[in-house]
C-alpha cells in the first residue's frame, strides 16, 4: 500500500498515511497527527514519485535492434 503526505492548513503540519488507492482522501485532521488538536482541513501534497524501468531498451546505450528480433 503507497503511503501519501498530507498537510493541515490550521498548523501547516505535514504527515503521511498508509491508504490503499481506492480508499478516499483525508478531510480532516488526525487529533493525535495535528498541533493544534486535529478537526483541521488538510489536503493532499503531490509529492515526487519513483519508478523504474527494467528490461531491455530503455537505455541510450542499450542495443535495441538486438531485441527488436
Amino acid at each position: 500500500m503507497p503511503f501519501y503526505e498530507y498537510e493541515c492548513e490550521k498548523c501547516k503540519e505535514t504527515f503521511e498515511v498508509m491508504q490503499k488507492p481506492s480508499d478516499p482522501p483525508l478531510e480532516i485532521c488526525d487529533p493525535e497527527l495535528c498541533k493544534h488538536g486535529g478537526g483541521g482541513k488538510v489536503r493532499k501534497v503531490i509529492t515526487g514519485t519513483n519508478f523504474h524501468l527494467y528490461g531491455p531498451g530503455f537505455y541510450s546505450t542499450d542495443n535495441k535492434r538486438k531485441y527488436l528480433k
